[in-house]
């Protein structure tokens, strides 16, 4: 692991433990120290942005404004659809018959469905825009950015869940 992924993992972790908490609203204390992490690592992504594809501050602090913005939504939207496995489940091991769980657990699929047919939507217009005031080498260098920081977030989300979904 670079060192750079050795600090930067802590503020990952931190900022996805509201994730793995899907099913609770967060205290009025914790959602101050949620915003502290996320101010952190909007600094971390502006700073990997200068570094990687030798923008300007400026430009570097629109892109990662932008990325913060479609990353809120997908955490937003992974919240609800970690609600409605919740609910499945739920709903499949309770009592009745097959029928009667196929009929009270469809809108709930139909929900989850179009929760993920929204973050592939958003991920297509996040991928559209970024690229639009950049040159084709910056465009590769910052796919590379970003594939790489979400690639580590689902890496520790996946551990994370192996560990018993454990809050930091």
């Amino acid at each position: 692991m670079t060192r750079m992924m050795q600090r930067l993992r802590p503020i990952l972790m931190l900022l996805l433990a509201p994730a793995l908490a899907a099913q609770q609203e967060p205290p009025a204390g914790k959602a101050a120290q949620e915003g502290h992490i996320l101010a952190q690592f909007y600094q971390v992504r502006v700073t990997r942005i200068q570094q990687s594809l030798g923008l300007s501050e400026d430009r570097a602090k629109a892109l990662a404004e932008r990325w913060g913005r479609w990353d809120r939504d997908l955490v937003g939207r992974g919240r609800q659809m970690m609600q409605l496995r919740a609910q499945f489940n739920l709903v499949l091991v309770g009592a009745g018959s097959e029928d009667e769980k196929s009929v009270k657990v469809k809108p709930l699929v139909d929900q989850f469905l179009d929760l993920r047919r929204q973050q592939e939507e958003a991920k297509h217009r996040f991928e559209a825009e970024i690229p639009q005031a950049l040159t084709p080498a910056q465009q590769a260098r910052m796919i590379i950015l970003v594939e790489d920081i979400q690639g580590r977030i689902r890496e520790t989300l996946r551990e994370t869940r192996r560990n018993g979904g454990q809050r930091f």
